[in-house]
């Protein structure tokens, strides 16, 4: 399954400098197609744009007020996964502001592989988890853009704590974006994408952690 990605249109308001449109043009030509075991959502496409909106002015030496509209819904089958068993400590720790995100990752990845986890739906309720409730996760699943506090703030904030768990991110920013370019840098493990090949590597990453891998 593939999706083409149409060029958003400047948000009312907004003042398109020249050149950015087509720096905006070149960034979403490079955005992988979705779908497969990952459904995107609004919130997704919401996170993914601002992230392209943003480099391209970044790209172009131009500012714009406001990110773009979100793009329509993709869909896509899921791949058959199998139970495994885990560690009695392991337990993973997902990270994500969107309910149907969290969702998708339940009944198509968590459940299949029979994985332990606790969800937490920003940076904020992640660190009360983890420094407040001292819950044990040897993996993180960190979304970025989140209301109250973003998944970069979060991962430093739990790093500077002495947090020595794995810390992946999820992200819909593109690469070589500002906010994805900080999160990175944050101190994550690894950063996945929002999309197929990204939640492959997910999958890959807890069949890593289950016993007689």
């Amino acid at each position: 399954f593939a999706m083409r990605i149409p060029l958003p249109r400047a948000p009312p308001g907004a003042v398109a400098a020249p050149g950015l449109l087509a720096n905006l043009a070149a960034v979403a030509s490079r955005e992988s197609a979705l779908g497969g075991v990952l459904t995107p959502s609004p919130a997704m496409e919401r996170d993914r744009l601002r992230g392209a909106w943003s480099k391209a002015a970044s790209e172009g030496g131009h500012k714009m007020t406001q990110p773009p509209p979100p793009l329509l819904h993709a869909s896509g089958a899921a791949a058959p996964l199998q139970p495994l068993r885990f560690p009695p400590d392991f337990r993973v720790l997902h990270v994500e502001d969107d309910a149907m995100l969290r969702k998708t990752m339940d009944l198509r990845v968590f459940r299949k592989m029979n994985v332990p986890y606790d969800v937490a739906q920003d940076g904020a309720e992640a660190l009360r988890l983890i420094m407040q409730e001292r819950r044990p996760y040897s993996l993180v699943l960190m979304d970025n853009q989140m209301p109250n506090m973003t998944g970069e703030k979060a991962t430093r904030a739990l790093r500077e704590s002495g947090f020595s768990g794995v810390i992946i991110g999820m992200t819909g920013d593109p690469t070589g974006c500002p906010e994805r370019t900080d999160f990175e840098a944050s101190g994550l493990n690894a950063c996945f994408d929002k999309d197929r090949p990204g939640v492959q590597r997910v999958i890959a990453t807890l069949q890593q952690h289950a016993l007689g891998a």
